[in-house]
């Protein structure tokens, strides 16, 4: 069982967690805006954001996960919730249990965002390589060839488009 110290550090870790987990969460939710307009220079920087938030949120949740088997519960963060639910007094549970509910919903959320936000990632991605084909006159065409190496390359065939 955890002394009143402990539970103070669990408290704050819970805090940083849940507050690590808001900040990406904006910062999917910008994102995804981002991606409605053409402004790569601001999806650069943002992704170097989203990508420090994410590295704090794994170390983070590393550094709960071992604080709570350095005090007995084997199975760490897996055992939170019924940990939180043997907390006495009630302010204390009460506390721990909404932060945890509030990480755990703003993990599911952020899953959500960052997979629909690679799945616009991909589309354009699709659209701009479609149109870069048109351009180089590939257009219809899907035959791939290999190189003397093996490797796989696109078909290129001689005529551009100012030539066509």
């Amino acid at each position: 069982m955890m002394n009143t110290q402990s539970i103070d550090q669990l408290i704050k870790l819970l805090e940083t967690l849940e507050n690590v987990s808001n900040q990406l969460n904006d910062a999917l939710k910008q994102e995804k805006e981002i991606l409605r307009s053409p402004d790569s220079q601001e999806l650069l920087a943002l992704s170097l954001t989203k990508k420090k938030l994410v590295s704090d949120l794994e170390n983070l949740t590393k550094t709960t996960h071992l604080f709570l088997k350095k005090h007995n519960f084997d199975k760490g963060l897996y055992q939170l919730s019924s940990f939180i639910s043997d907390i006495t007094p009630a302010d204390i549970q009460l506390l721990l249990s909404n932060s945890w509910s509030t990480i755990q919903k703003l993990s599911i959320e952020n899953k959500k965002l960052n997979e629909l936000n690679g799945s616009i990632i991909e589309l354009n991605r699709r659209y701009t390589q479609r149109s870069l084909d048109i351009l180089r006159g590939q257009i219809g065409t899907n035959s791939v060839t290999y190189g003397s190496k093996g490797q796989v390359m696109s078909s290129m065939l001689s005529r551009s488009v100012n030539t066509a």
